[in-house]
């Protein structure tokens, strides 16, 4: 805001009309922002930011809200934007010390992925009352996003068991993955190809043909990632919008396998 009105005093000395247009603009813009994200019911603090950062945060916005598919939309806005709630979660969960409470702690942890904060979480809530399936299911997921796959397992396996279809399908996924990283391949290739059967989510196909290579059959692991990128690039525009990091990340794939081995 500043800057627009140095430049609106200043027309004639810092290149005339134009600059003062573009910083017109420039403001203009970050007040949509700022509507859309009180619209949104964001947190204070971010409209300020937005309305007070010279534009900076106002294109952050913009690429998290509208350029979907963005790596900033699934890290650095999500971290932000949740903060203040976790803040009041932390001191609700210091107030009331119940399962419940850690519980919610716990999901807002695990969902701006701060897996051992989560973990740490989901076990005070199971130190309350054990027998939660909801935090033994987030607490598998938790520990299968920091690698430890081995200690993961009781807690899926024991969920398959009971609800297969638990989170939409959902807990099949992260088992076919808990089982591939802990080398039970097989297994892990029925749990894709029956999750696969119903859900054709780019991602999972991706560590589906990762998997087939590490099985060995590459040309089939190969055949799978050519099919995605194909499915992406002639899909629907919005489509390709919010698919193209899998695009991205299944031709890199593709050209790791395509190098020569030795």
């Amino acid at each position: 805001m500043y800057r627009l009105f140095y430049y609106l005093q200043n027309v004639d000395s810092v290149g005339g009309a134009l600059a003062a247009l573009l910083a017109l603009l420039g403001f203009m813009f970050s007040l949509w922002m700022a509507y859309d994200c009180w619209r949104r019911g964001g947190e204070f603090y971010w409209i300020w930011l937005i309305l007070c950062s010279g534009g900076v945060f106002a294109l952050i916005y913009f690429f998290t809200q509208y350029w979907e598919g963005s790596r900033i939309e699934y890290g650095l806005w999500k971290r932000l934007s949740m903060a203040g709630r976790i803040r009041d979660l932390e001191g609700q969960t210091k107030r009331l010390n119940t399962a419940a409470s850690f519980e919610i702690l716990g999901d807002a942890y695990l969902s701006i992925g701060k897996f051992p904060a989560a973990e740490a979480a989901y076990r005070e809530s199971l130190q309350r009352q054990p027998d939660i399936f909801d935090v033994q299911v987030r607490l598998g997921y938790a520990l299968l996003e920091m690698d430890r796959a081995n200690e993961a397992w009781p807690f899926l396996g024991k969920a398959y068991q009971q609800k297969p279809d638990y989170d939409n399908d959902q807990l099949i996924w992260k088992l076919a993955r808990c089982q591939a990283r802990r080398g039970n391949y097989q297994d892990a290739r029925n749990l894709y190809e029956y999750f696969l059967r119903k859900h054709s989510y780019s991602e999972v196909q991706i560590e589906y043909a990762q998997l087939l290579v590490q099985m060995g059959e590459r040309t089939e692991g190969k055949a799978k990632l050519e099919e995605l990128i194909n499915d992406i690039e002639y899909s629907p525009r919005y489509a390709r919008s919010r698919e193209r990091r899998w695009s991205r990340a299944a031709k890199k794939l593709l050209r790791a396998i395509n190098e020569p081995v030795g």
